[in-house]
């Protein structure tokens, strides 16, 4: 790990020397003190951990102390708050420090755009560097995909109360809700800078093909 040059590699290629030697999540999970019970494993390498299990555990144990990185304007090099945040981690855990770190997950639009994955960067970076860019343990797709499950039963609602009368939806023990499409209470989600789809009309197809809206 001591030629990793971040003057001379890309963060890319840092990444990947170092996920050559990365610990399990089953060898970090023992050097943390968890029980076998709080960790939730997703694969070898990434996990979740059942932090109320592990409050619950330690509540009679002394507070550690806390440090919040927050807003930073990158520099040029992109040490922002992601770097200085893991750079800080390592450091204290260099000098024997009992330290973790956490971040949030990074979006899925920067992650292909200039801004970059927002792991990090050079010696200061998150790995598995792909796992983490891309899904991780799958929480932002889950929410993306439940957003949109509501939506769709809203224009579907909207839709049937568009096409059909009132004794048709009493038949099928619907109550018309009078949803107004020129005010929603709730858009469509995508974990992506997509500017293109930020001001769209839906619906257009057809009365069957769902209610137009903007």
């Amino acid at each position: 790990m001591a030629n990793l040059d971040p003057t001379k590699m890309k963060d890319w290629e840092i990444a990947e020397a170092a996920e050559a030697h990365m610990k399990t999540v089953y060898q970090l999970s023992e050097e943390m003190g968890l029980e076998k019970m709080e960790l939730f494993p997703y694969g070898h390498y990434v996990g979740k951990v059942d932090y109320m299990s592990v409050l619950d555990r330690l509540k009679d144990r002394p507070n550690g102390k806390y440090i919040e990185v927050t807003a930073i304007t990158p520099t040029p090099l992109g040490e922002g708050k992601t770097t200085t945040s893991m750079g800080l981690v390592e450091g204290l855990g260099k000098i024997g420090k009992n330290v973790m770190g956490a971040i949030r997950q990074p979006s899925g639009g920067p992650t292909f755009n200039i801004k970059g994955s927002a792991a990090g960067g050079g010696l200061a970076q998150c790995i598995p560097l792909t796992d983490f860019s891309l899904g991780l343990t799958g929480d932002i797709d889950a929410i993306t995909n439940a957003h949109n499950l509501a939506m769709v039963a809203v224009t579907s609602r909207m839709q049937h109360e568009f096409n059909y009368s009132d004794a048709f939806l009493q038949k099928k023990n619907l109550k018309r809700l009078n949803i107004d499409p020129r005010n929603p209470a709730m858009l469509w989600a995508v974990d992506f800078c997509a500017q293109a789809l930020r001001e769209i009309i839906i619906g257009i197809g057809g009365k069957m093909d769902g209610f137009m809206m903007k």
